[in-house]
């Protein structure tokens, strides 16, 4: 049985995924937020003046919880490679943690369907890991095939696809690598569906601060070329 908390830490990634995204003029405008899972996004945005927040994503239990739990938004059931949206009907996608995930070479019809249901000039944000050597064999799922990018490999991607990278850069030190490592082994091996550590949400949120080699982070804009 699956088990979704009602919020989450806003600590290292998560509070920098929301400073990325405040960062951008959300008032009127239509946000998609691409996996969306139990969303813990959209309750934060409840307040941010957003015309409409729409959630995506692909676990029908998420989607009921978050349907059941979270004012003010929309949720549906779609992946990210087959959004379930009109041309044009978005100002921001959101992809956080996304890409990384889909199939190995997939990513490309990722960011032509953010492409496709983003309005002229809209927006993609993303974050995903870094390749960088202690991020990788910290994080356990990546021995199961879970990818880390360059930065030059976001860009050369985004810029294929029709995206001008506007803003890139690196955030999280080896105190993050390590609490992401710990997270997995209690969640994984210990069983436990949300741990929880004050101390170690501490290092990791301090290593959001200053570090630099364990997530990327992008914004990116729609481009007519």
């Amino acid at each position: 049985m699956k088990i979704f908390p009602l919020e989450v830490p806003i600590t290292g990634r998560v509070r920098v995924c929301l400073e990325l995204l405040k960062k951008m003029e959300l008032r009127n405008k239509v946000l998609v937020d691409v996996g969306c899972s139990f969303g813990w996004l959209e309750r934060e945005l409840a307040k941010s003046g957003a015309k409409k927040i729409i959630g995506i994503e692909p676990d029908s239990k998420a989607v009921n919880f978050a349907k059941k739990h979270v004012q003010g938004a929309q949720f549906l059931l779609g992946n990210a490679l087959s959004l379930p949206l009109k041309e044009n009907a978005a100002d921001i996608v959101i992809l956080f943690d996304i890409i990384e995930h889909v199939p190995v070479g997939t990513e490309t019809k990722v960011l032509k369907e953010a492409f496709r249901v983003l309005k002229p000039k809209g927006k993609v944000l993303l974050s995903t890991p870094y390749d960088n050597f202690f991020s990788k064999v910290l994080d356990p799922a990546w021995y199961f095939g879970h990818r880390h990018y360059q930065q030059s490999t976001l860009i050369k991607m985004f810029d294929k696809n029709r995206f001008e990278a506007l803003d890139i850069f690196t955030r999280g030190s080896l105190f993050s690598c390590f609490f992401i490592a710990w997270f997995y082994i209690m969640k994984i091996i210990f069983r436990i569906p949300q741990p929880r550590n004050s101390f170690l949400e501490r290092l990791d949120d301090l290593g959001y601060e200053h570090g630099k080699i364990k997530e990327i982070f992008l914004v990116a804009q729609k481009t007519e070329k």
